[in-house]
């Protein structure tokens, strides 16, 4: 049976050094030639537009696919995973903040292999919803002392 999990669910049990480790290993299954990961394709409606992603990784024995709805409302996220043996649903997950933290995560794989060892000051450019996540794996991987910001908000920064 597969289980449901709200935004409050991910947000407890999603920690950002979590997330850096699961994208690492689903990076380096990709490189490997044991994950696959589709591009984005768009439905467009008069009002909104309707966005998937669809990725499988052929080790973990899992596919799935993020859909989401943009319009003036905002969006909605979704992600539906699914057993690759049976077909059987996993999961069905509210995914606003996974892919926040699948975001900040990428940020932080790419600092932990590219910045140098000793790197302490950060550089940002928006202080929006994705960057707090950015900063939180950037900051996870590095010893970072220092974080410039630059927003056209003063608030936000």
């Amino acid at each position: 049976m597969a289980i449901l999990l709200r935004e409050q669910h991910v947000t407890e049990l999603l920690d950002i050094n979590t997330a850096i480790e699961a994208v690492e290993e689903a990076l380096r299954d990709q490189a490997e030639g044991q994950a696959t990961n589709r591009p984005r394709y768009r439905v467009a409606m008069p009002a909104s537009q309707l966005h998937v992603m669809a990725a499988g990784d052929r080790r973990l024995g899992v596919y799935g696919l993020k859909a989401y709805t943009a319009s003036r409302k905002g969006a909605r996220f979704l992600v539906l995973l699914y057993e690759s043996k049976t077909g059987d649903l996993l999961a069905v997950i509210e995914a606003d903040r996974l892919g926040q933290m699948r975001t900040g995560a990428a940020s932080g794989v790419a600092t932990k292999y590219m910045a140098r060892e000793d790197a302490a000051t950060v550089g940002i450019y928006g202080t929006g919803w994705q960057a707090e996540s950015q900063l939180m794996a950037v900051c996870a991987v590095r010893g970072i002392k220092s974080i410039s910001a630059y927003s056209r908000s003063r608030e936000r920064r």
